[in-house]
C-alpha cells in the first residue's frame, strides 16, 4: 500500500512537472512583434495589432504586439534579441540580417532615398559645404536619417549644428520657418510636404537604399514558418492587415501600394552606417564595405 502511494505520488509529480513545462513552453512560444518608436501607443497599436492578429490566425502561432516608446530601450532590447518580428529602417534590417540571423520577409516597394533640402529663397545655401557650422534639423541617432547626415560630414571640425526634431514634418517646418538652414528627409515625405517645390530646394540627393522591411528571427521561427508568414503577408489578407502601415509608408499620391518580397542580399552593407553606434558590434574587418559578405 505504501509502495502504491509512492508510485501514485511520483506519477502526480511527473504530471505536474510536464504540465508546468508545457505551460512555460506555451508562454515562451508567443512571438513578439514590434516596430521602431515613432508614435503614441494608440496610433502604433492601431497600425501593428492587426498585423499581429493576422499572423496569429494564419500561422497558429501566438503573436503579440509590444509597443516601443523610446529609442534607447528599443535599441537595447533589439540587440538582446527580445523581439521576434520587427518592422523598421533598412540599416536595422541589414544589421539584424547579418548579425542576428533575422530574415527579411516583406518590404516597402519604393527605394529609400534621402534628400537634404533648404529654403528655396536662401541663396547662401547651395550645397553641403554651406551647412558647416550652421543649424540643420534632424532626428537623433540611431535614426537612419541622422546617421546618413553625419556620414556626409566626415571631418569633426567641419560639421553642421544638429537641431533635434521629432518628425519629418518638424524638420521641414524648421526649414520653412527659418529655424534651420536645411534638413535631411526621405524624398517621399519631401514630395508630400512640398509637391511643387515652391518652398524648398534639394541641395543633396543620396544614393538609394532598399526600404523599411519586416524581419523575423530564424532562431525562434523555423524556415517553413518564415515562408508561411511571408506568403500570408503578401496575400490580399496580409495587405489588408497592413493597411495602416501602408497608409503611413507606402502611399504614393493617391495610390496605396502593396508590400513586396524582401531578401537578405539587397540589404548587404547598409548596416555599416551603424558601425560607430554603441551596441551595434562589428568585427574590424566588417567595418570595410563588402567584407565577409
Amino acid at each position: 500500500m505504501v509502495k502504491s502511494n509512492k508510485v501514485m505520488a511520483l506519477a502526480i509529480l511527473v504530471i505536474a512537472v510536464i504540465a508546468s513545462v508545457e505551460t512555460a513552453y506555451s508562454q515562451n512560444a508567443s512571438l513578439v512583434l514590434t516596430s521602431a518608436p515613432r508614435g503614441n501607443y494608440a496610433a502604433e497599436s492601431a497600425t501593428y495589432q492587426p498585423v499581429a492578429d493576422f499572423l496569429s490566425k494564419v500561422t497558429g502561432q501566438k503573436v503579440i504586439y509590444k509597443f516601443s516608446d523610446n529609442w534607447l530601450t528599443y535599441q537595447a532590447d533589439m540587440q538582446k534579441g527580445k523581439y521576434d518580428i520587427i518592422f523598421d529602417g533598412p540599416h536595422f534590417v541589414s544589421w539584424r540580417a547579418y548579425h542576428m540571423d533575422h530574415v527579411p520577409l516583406v518590404k516597402l516597394p519604393q527605394q529609400h532615398i534621402w534628400v537634404v533640402v533648404a529654403n528655396k529663397g536662401d541663396n547662401a545655401v547651395a550645397n553641403l559645404n554651406n551647412l558647416v557650422g550652421r543649424a540643420v534639423c534632424a532626428p537623433a541617432p540611431p535614426n537612419f536619417g541622422a546617421l546618413t547626415l553625419y556620414s556626409l560630414f566626415t571631418n569633426p571640425a567641419r560639421q553642421p549644428l544638429i537641431v533635434e526634431t521629432k518628425s519629418w514634418q518638424d524638420g521641414f517646418t524648421g526649414v520653412t520657418s527659418g529655424k534651420c538652414k536645411a534638413t535631411i528627409i526621405p524624398q517621399s515625405n519631401w514630395k508630400k510636404f512640398d509637391p511643387e517645390g515652391k518652398l524648398t530646394k534639394t541641395i543633396h540627393k543620396h544614393r538609394p537604399f532598399p526600404n523599411q522591411a519586416i524581419t523575423v528571427s530564424s532562431k525562434r521561427v523555423p524556415p517553413a514558418l518564415q515562408r508561411k508568414m511571408q506568403v500570408a503577408l503578401l496575400s490580399d489578407g496580409g495587405q489588408a492587415a497592413m493597411k495602416q502601415l501602408r497608409e503611413q509608408y507606402a502611399k504614393v499620391g493617391n495610390v496605396l501600394e502593396n508590400l513586396v518580397p524582401a531578401t537578405k542580399e539587397e540589404y548587404a552593407d547598409v548596416d555599416l552606417i551603424l558601425k560607430d553606434v554603441r551596441g551595434f558590434e562589428f568585427t574590424p574587418e566588417k567595418k570595410v564595405v563588402g567584407a565577409n559578405r
